[in-house]
């Protein structure tokens, strides 16, 4: 019996342990199982909320090729009725292809036709409104904005909602939908909110100390050197490296003087290692000179300099333009350059060179027609107000034409049945001081009686002066009789601040890829009378003020521009009259564009322009109150030991002007190369320097900007988060409503 019960207990004993490891094994089992499901759910949850992302991703990378080329947006750009948001044939492609091993579910409707479509769709991504955009500083301070390549700099800032939503159905798990939503912040800078921007390589190299108030950026490399000091007190970004000394091609000797940037409290602080750097950076540093070079380099200079140096930023093109690129061949005369910048001074265009062509017939030749339509938009010529036409082929009392363009309602050009813009012919009196006034060079016994020589040409220069002065009265004066008698005569129906003056071109029409066709040889635009320029008063309550003068020619600029000539008044970034700053009759914002400009001094006289010895072309002071935009021949350009001037000697000059002073406030931009005044800097006996007093307009800051002026544009995707279907579908509905 004993036995027996023995037995029949440890049986009992081997059920229970059994059954107890098969109830493990099947817990175990069971476990597993079930982290694999979750894994499988988790990776589906993955995948959709990648996709959500991607689709966001994709969206702003479409937003920004179309923003690149558009300067003015309609708030329901993005509405079904014009160019929504929709779903890439590439990015289906990429989720679809056999060895993606992708489970996103491809919508049936890639591209919404009707507002009630959103959120019919398991994966799609919408666009909200396009706002007006508010503008602003971006302030330094701010914490931040420390690193922001646009701290200090106003800008117009619009913030795009997009949401989206993937869906991913894998077998046997289920779906998981995953929902997103981002800001695309588009942020328009203006070009005249630089102290210095240069869409070519920048080169600044003064003998005497030179102190740079204002933000400064270049599109491409910088060659920074000083003798007496070369100092930023404000941002310093450049899309390419920094470096010190010359540009390889400049032909030029290399000095040594301080080069100084300012630091987060305002310490200036040299490129050079001294005792001012920080004590971690000197001890890091292997080299005398801080350059791009250094492979710390991007460490070190936030070390230093705070975030107010920075290199390799994104290159900053006016809205329309596409990137400059250097002619890298100066053993050939050939133009290897692509100067697409320069279309904005050129004259505007007919219907039939804007025509755009069927999109399915050739992608490419689509998407530059559009680009041209747009780089037509921002031409100083498309946008003028006042055009002065000057055709030296036509007999001499019809050589010089006034007009305005016929606009629509929403400002665009009209063209008539052939295809040319729509001209209102204004005929201003002609008393004894007219607007325009050409002059043929003419020498009598051996003294000039019309026209000018230019030193650095070498060349005798026909002239068309535009006395500003006068058109300055004629148009404050807001008498339709005084401009041809009709009442769309009248200035208040065409003045905008923006006048061009518009000469032939070269050819008939261009044959380089980036379209120039630069103005006639042997000719140039000379302003005179220039201290009070156009403001009038019945444009201020359309915040339209002073005035913008471009010309597809050579400029000169004779004695005082919009400034009252008095060193003890104002400052180079004070106006003289703060208090009066804007009215009618005093210093308003104003800019001057052309191929090249050169300031003549209040002392000029075009009688002693052949003079080869230059004290006998003798400067006095001379302030200018102005924006400049213009040109340059960059170091290499006319062979290997060429040197572009540097902006030290971006303004052009043609006197002596030893002890005097030139004054200008206002913004310096080389946007292009220059194409009809293409002589190199640096020729003997052209001028002696003035003592520069060179600032950033402190109005210009403040966002007053001379009309017509071009912006930059610049995008940051900010705020992604994820949502919840609820705040999803409050997201669509609101959209809905706006649409």
């Amino acid at each position: 019996m004993n036995k027996h019960k023995k037995e029949g207990s440890g049986l009992f004993l081997v059920l229970i342990i059994s059954t107890a490891l098969g109830i493990g094994i099947y817990s175990t089992l069971s476990l597993v199982d079930g982290e694999f499901q979750r894994n499988k759910k988790a990776s589906a949850y993955h995948e959709a909320k990648q996709a959500a992302e991607s689709l966001l991703q994709a969206s702003m990378a479409d937003l920004k090729t179309r923003f690149e080329s558009q300067d003015t947006f309609p708030i329901d750009t993005l509405s079904p009725s014009r160019n929504p948001l929709s779903i890439s044939n590439e990015f289906v492609e990429i989720y679809s292809a056999s060895d993606s091993r992708s489970n996103l579910v491809i919508p049936e409707i890639k591209k919404y036709t009707s507002k009630n479509q959103f959120n019919t769709q398991a994966t799609e991504v919408i666009g909200g409104q396009v706002p007006p955009g508010q503008w602003l500083t971006i302030d330094p301070r701010i914490p931040g904005n420390e690193t922001d390549e646009l701290a200090g700099t106003r800008v117009k800032e619009r913030s795009i909602e997009l949401i989206s939503k993937a869906t991913v159905n894998r077998v046997n798990v289920g779906s998981s939908t995953v929902h997103a939503r981002q800001f695309l912040q588009v942020r328009d800078a203006p070009l005249f909110a630089y102290a210095i921007f240069y869409n070519l390589p920048m080169e600044i190299a003064p003998g005497p100390r030179m102190d740079v108030y204002g933000n400064v950026h270049s599109n491409w490399p910088v060659w920074l050197q000083s003798g007496g000091g070369l100092n930023f007190h404000s941002k310093f970004t450049t899309a390419g490296g920094m470096f010190h000394g010359r540009h390889p091609d400049s032909g030029q000797s290399n000095s040594n003087g301080p080069v100084r940037f300012k630091d987060a409290s305002a310490n200036l602080v040299n490129m050079e290692e001294d005792s001012s750097w920080p004590e971690e950076s000197r001890n890091n540093f292997n080299g005398s000179w801080l350059t791009s070079h250094a492979d710390n380099f991007v460490d070190l200079s936030n070390q230093i300099w705070d975030g107010n140096v920075q290199t390799e930023v994104f290159p900053q093109n006016p809205v329309g333009v596409t990137d400059y690129i250097e002619d890298t061949d100066s053993s050939t005369n050939r133009k290897e350059s692509y100067n697409s910048a320069y279309s904005l001074i050129q004259p505007a265009l007919e219907e039939s060179e804007l025509a755009i062509p069927t999109q399915s017939d050739n992608e490419e030749a689509y998407q530059d027609a559009l680009r041209l339509n747009e780089v037509e938009k921002q031409k100083y010529a498309y946008k003028a107000g006042l055009t002065i036409e000057f055709d030296p082929t036509k007999p001499s009392n019809q050589q010089v034409t006034f007009y305005t363009f016929e606009r629509n309602a929403a400002g665009d050009v009209t063209y008539d049945s052939g295809g040319a813009p729509i001209r209102i012919l204004l005929t201003p009196e002609t008393p004894a001081e007219p607007i325009a006034d050409p002059n043929t060079f003419f020498e009598l016994n051996g003294e000039i009686v019309h026209g000018l020589h230019d030193k650095r040409l070498s060349k005798d220069l026909n002239i068309v002066e535009i006395n500003i002065g006068k058109l300055a009265e004629l148009v404050h004066a807001n008498d339709e009789t005084k401009w041809g008698g009709n009442e769309n005569q009248k200035p208040d129906s065409w003045w905008n601040g923006v006048v061009y003056v518009d000469f032939p071109q070269q050819n008939a029409t261009s044959t380089r890829d980036d379209r120039v066709n630069p103005a006639i040889e042997n000719w140039g635009v000379k302003l005179i009378n220039g201290k009070k320029i156009p403001n009038p008063k019945f444009r201020h309550d359309d915040n339209i003020y002073g005035m913008s003068l471009a010309t597809n020619q050579m400029l000169y600029v004779e004695g005082h521009y919009n400034a009252d000539g008095d060193l003890d008044t104002g400052s180079p970034t004070e106006p003289d009259n703060p208090d009066n700053f804007l009215e009618e009759g005093y210093e308003a914002p104003a800019a001057l564009i052309a191929d090249s400009i050169t300031f003549l001094s209040e002392d000029w006289e075009d009688a002693n322009s052949t003079e080869n010895n230059t004290n006998n072309r003798r400067a006095d002071h001379t302030e200018v109150s102005a924006a400049i935009l213009t040109g340059l021949v960059p170091s290499g350009e006319t062979g290997s030991n060429s040197y572009s001037g540097g902006v030290e000697n971006f303004p052009r000059f043609l006197e002596r002007w030893t002890g005097k002073t030139f004054r200008i406030r206002g913004s310096m931009v080389a946007l292009f190369e220059s194409e009809v005044a293409t002589n190199k800097w640096g020729s003997n006996n052209v001028y002696n320097p003035p003592n520069r007093a060179w600032g950033f307009h402190e109005e210009f800051g403040k966002g007053y900007m001379p009309p017509g002026t071009p912006n930059t544009r610049r995008y940051r995707s900010v705020d992604f988060q994820l949502i919840t279907a609820d705040d999803y579908a409050t997201h669509v509905s609101r959209i809905q409503s706006y649409f």
